[in-house]
């Protein structure tokens, strides 16, 4: 729980001091069906008052004005951006954030894509990564990390990397020309990874593609220790309950991951 909101945080990072992230799920909002009832994303149709509750109250159980919230404009590609402050404005073209400014809540709207969690405990650096099938196509994941590299200094082997509640391999099905875009994606025999794309009626052309797989897989190949990711097992596809899933409902709320460091003088 953060304040009154229940809250999926990455095991990976709960322990680090300074850092705040978490993945809110559908309870503890304002809105109305179908977008009850912490709905987060301003873009699905739900009343821009509701909205405009529901993440003041997130914020400020956080402990963060909504001036120090940076947002993306997330348009499913594998575009980052390094952000300095925060702003009502999404910035454009972007799927991902990066920053090494404290106090600063880098934050992203989820609906079955895939949440990624980036943190650099050596340059107080993080990112945060919204990735769809086009994002991880165009390896989102390790564009975010190259991204903070060049402007941090950032380490692969020094991160730590979560994967936040998302659409299920078994539950996401896809035509073969999504499939083929990942078929010969394996994270090979010493990750103990299997296949990301597996066969659901070939002679339909269906197949199931599993983001998180991939995800894990290129975090990996950037360099990233294994011990050092975590990935959440939660559907959202699957789970009614906690989740929002555009797959499964079509008009609906979102999600929200956030993640940001607080400087010394403001951690409790």
């Amino acid at each position: 729980m953060v304040g009154d909101f229940p809250m999926y945080q990455a095991a990976t990072m709960s322990w680090l001091p300074g850092v705040v992230q978490g993945f809110t799920t559908r309870q503890g909002g304002v809105s109305v069906a179908p977008y009850d009832s912490l709905n987060l994303g301003a873009h699905v149709g739900d009343s821009l008052e509701h909205v405009s509750i529901n993440r003041a109250r997130l914020c400020g159980d956080l402990g963060f004005d909504m001036s120090r919230v940076a947002l993306a404009e997330q348009v499913h590609g594998d575009g980052v951006a390094h952000v300095v402050s925060g702003s009502e404005q999404p910035v454009v073209g972007a799927d991902a954030l990066i920053t090494d400014t404290p106090n600063l809540l880098l934050m992203l709207f989820f609906a079955d894509c895939v949440p990624v969690f980036v943190y650099d405990p050596k340059h107080k650096a993080i990112g945060l990564a919204h990735a769809g099938w086009r994002g991880a196509a165009g390896n989102i994941v390790g564009k975010t990390i190259s991204a903070m590299r060049d402007n941090f200094g950032t380490h692969p082997s020094d991160c730590f990397v979560a994967v936040g509640p998302c659409i299920a391999g078994d539950s996401y099905e896809v035509g073969v020309d999504v499939a083929d875009k990942f078929r010969n994606l394996t994270a090979g025999g010493e990750s103990g990874s299997a296949n990301v794309v597996m066969p659901r009626d070939e002679l339909a052309g269906t197949y199931n593609l599993d983001l998180r797989q991939v995800i894990f897989l290129q975090a990996l190949q950037t360099g990233v220790r294994a011990d050092q990711i975590a990935v959440c097992d939660e559907d959202t596809f699957r789970n009614r309950r906690d989740f929002f899933s555009f797959r499964r409902d079509g008009a609906t709320g979102r999600m929200a991951a956030f993640l940001g460091m607080r400087s010394p003088s403001r951690r409790g």
